[in-house]
């Protein structure tokens, strides 16, 4: 065996010292740069989805307005002067224009334009934009220029269904600049994101918008953006090499780019590359003086960076390298950063997930059993949030009832299941029934997670809480039966008075003048029970407003306890005070100057029966004799409360005035049927 110096030997330990190190640190250096890129990309993907959440939910709110007016009475009805009325209240003091036309080329309504101006043609709606309409319901436009070249704007509309003939195209557009002041909170410094419509045209950009809205992108750059999302590297037009990621959305087909400079992310392996190669250098001229010393120092600092490696690789926290070589000083300092900032990248995830108020699930079982629920799928599920388990520990499902379309969902059909088999899910409202028994309505959107190779490994769902929603349209709907069943009853009451008025009158003034005051003394206590809702009405204003547009109180001594009449009860009662006022101002105690009117009422209770006992006394009027024929006002005394479930009434014609005596069931009062006085 050939025997060299001592010094060969010592470089040799040297070189077999140092160069495994470089070739490790090249590893590690290798390892993060591909890491750093991708995490670069994915934050690229990342932004480029958060803007389109972002963008999307301005235009979710464009369609909410086209909703609400898409239900106006007056567009419903062809009014579309009223109709127009509305619309200008709803753009007013903004830079939106609201346009009804129909699918051809014909305006009928522009808020921008004066209403009876000649409205201009406009293009007509294509036949791939129609079914896209027709499919979704809604049609999110590409960019166009407004009146001003320079004003690019979108519009976003929905279709009106007409009753006769084509149906109508309501929509609402905005400039573009407004669609960069929503996106522009979500644009992370430093980023350029863009945001193109269906043909490649940019509808808003966070830098230089004024100069690209309108414009296409560039056709190699387009060219690069196929399927839903990704990632790619093209140059912009300034030349510069860009790392860029990309969203299409299917809510809307517009595409959301989120870019910034290759040169950005390569620079941390370019100077890190740089350190370690000047650092390396140093460290074999040092090797060479110091020998075996210096080499078993970078022996044992190798071993500590690989343990900080492994720590990095497994999710546990990476400890500062105390050494006094600068090369693994550096590389043990760039596995602490990146430590660092994967941390702080999940501490971010975590704080939007557990802020957005919208449910939110991940699941990485296959069997979706398994799932990871943020802060407001807890609460929606009833779960308690303090004390949980921290965001990203996967927990049970709840078991739950769901509901879709009046059928019982299992669980295999529903979104994250569906996702975990790579199905797409979106917008589907379902009712949920928790153990508790609470009924929950969702409007539920999920999509599978796929691996870069495009495995599925995981899945996710999106769910917010319509239960307000969906309890409000069935309230309005019961609300709407409501009041056609009261406004059929309230005509019925005027047929029935005007029938017998003009039958018992003996000329056409006076049916007039007598239908007149008794309509009034009905709308009087109508007025009452609308202040109240219809829930019924006070006895005592009930009597002052049947009796004060006829007579003065003075001439009234009014007593008795607060009574609550139920709405029947009062229409009735209402008509009978009139009717009595009336009397006694034409031929009783109101007819001179010194008759009075003394009403006075009380409570009697039987068991469970509620009766009111109201007199009604005149005094010191024209004497009072025989009635011999009876008219419409002494026949509705007489019935208003002539059978037994409704009570009874007695006239007495004493001398020293009339007497009338009411003795009224309160118990099972039914104010949705027609009082009594006029079922004939």
């Amino acid at each position: 065996m050939p025997r060299r110096p001592a010094r060969s030997h010592l470089l040799g330990l040297i070189a077999a010292a140092v160069i495994p190190v470089w070739l490790f640190a090249a590893y590690l250096l290798g390892q993060y740069a591909l890491h750093d890129r991708s995490r670069f990309e994915q934050d690229a993907l990342q932004t480029a989805r958060q803007v389109s959440l972002v963008v999307e939910g301005e235009i979710a709110n464009l369609q909410t307005i086209l909703d609400g007016l898409s239900k106006s009475a007056a567009l419903a009805n062809g009014d579309l002067a009223g109709f127009r009325g509305e619309a200008l209240r709803v753009v007013q003091g903004t830079d939106r224009i609201i346009v009804l036309r129909d699918l051809g080329r014909n305006q009928l309504l522009n808020t921008e334009i004066g209403y009876g101006a000649k409205l201009p043609l406009v293009e007509p709606m294509s036949a791939r934009d129609r079914e896209k309409l027709k499919a979704s319901g809604i049609f999110v436009s590409n960019v166009f220029a407004g009146k001003d070249p320079q004003d690019y704007r979108i519009s976003v509309a929905i279709r009106v269904p007409v009753l006769t003939g084509e149906d109508l195209l309501l929509s609402i557009s905005v400039p573009t600049a407004r669609i960069r002041d929503v996106m522009m909170p979500a644009v992370p410094e430093g980023w350029t994101v863009g945001i193109g419509d269906r043909d490649g045209t940019y509808v808003a950009r966070s830098k230089s918008h004024e100069e690209m809205t309108g414009k296409p992108g560039l056709p190699e750059y387009l060219e690069k953006i196929v399927g839903r999302s990704g990632s790619f590297t093209s140059r912009n037009f300034e030349g510069t090499t860009l790392l860029a990621g990309y969203y299409r959305s299917s809510y809307s087909d517009w595409f959301y780019t989120a870019n910034v400079p290759l040169s950005v992310v390569q620079a941390p392996l370019w100077r890190s590359l740089a350190a370690i190669c000047g650092i390396g250098l140093l460290a074999l001229l040092v090797s060479m003086a110091l020998g075996y010393v210096v080499g078993k120092r970078f022996t044992v600092a190798t071993a500590e960076l690989a343990a900080r490696a492994e720590a990095l690789g497994h999710g546990r926290t990476v400890e500062p390298l105390s050494t006094s070589v600068a090369e693994f000083a550096a590389v043990a300092q760039a596995l602490v950063d990146a430590e660092r900032a994967i941390a702080e990248r999940r501490y971010e995830l975590e704080t939007v997930l557990e802020t957005v108020p919208a449910a939110v699930w991940f699941t990485y079982d296959p069997k979706a059993l398994q799932v990871i629920r943020n802060r407001f799928a807890a609460e929606l599920m009833g779960l308690p949030t303090d004390g949980r388990k921290s965001f990203g520990a996967p927990d049970l499902v709840i078991n739950t009832v769901a509901v879709k379309d009046g059928h019982t969902v299992s669980r295999e059909d529903r979104p994250l299941s569906r996702a975990m088999r790579g199905e797409l899910t979106d917008n589907e409202e379902f009712a949920y029934i928790l153990p508790s028994g609470i009924e929950r309505f969702l409007l539920s959107s999920a999509r599978p997670i796929r691996d870069p190779g495009g495995s599925i490994i995981g899945a996710v769902q999106i769910s917010l809480d319509i239960t307000d929603r969906k309890r409000g349209e069935e309230h309005r709907k019961l609300l709407a039966n409501e009041l056609n069943h009261r406004v059929k009853n309230t005509l019925a009451v005027v047929q029935s008075i005007a029938s017998q008025t003009i039958r018992n009158a003996t000329s056409l003034p006076e049916a007039g003048r007598t239908l007149s005051s008794r309509l009034v003394s009905l709308a009087k206590a109508h007025n009452l029970l609308t202040q109240k809702n219809w829930s019924g009405a006070d006895l005592n204003d009930l009597i002052t407003a049947s009796i004060n547009p006829h007579a003065r109180m003075e001439r009234f001594q009014i007593s008795g306890e607060k009574v609550w009449l139920p709405p029947n009860v009062a229409l009735s009662l209402a008509l009978a005070i009139h009717e009595l006022t009336t009397n006694a101002i034409k031929y009783g105690a109101l007819s001179n100057a010194k008759g009075s009117v003394s009403i006075s009422w009380k409570l009697a209770s039987q068991k469970r029966h509620r009766r009111l006992e109201l007199d009604w006394r005149e005094k010191n009027g024209p004497t009072v004799g025989p009635v011999e024929r009876k008219g419409f006002g002494t026949q509705l005394l007489e019935r208003v409360f002539a059978s037994d479930s409704a009570g009874r009434i007695v006239l007495t014609f004493e001398k020293s005035g009339l007497v009338c005596n009411f003795q009224v069931n309160l118990s099972g009062s039914n104010e949705a049927q027609v009082p009594k006085a006029f079922s004939s």
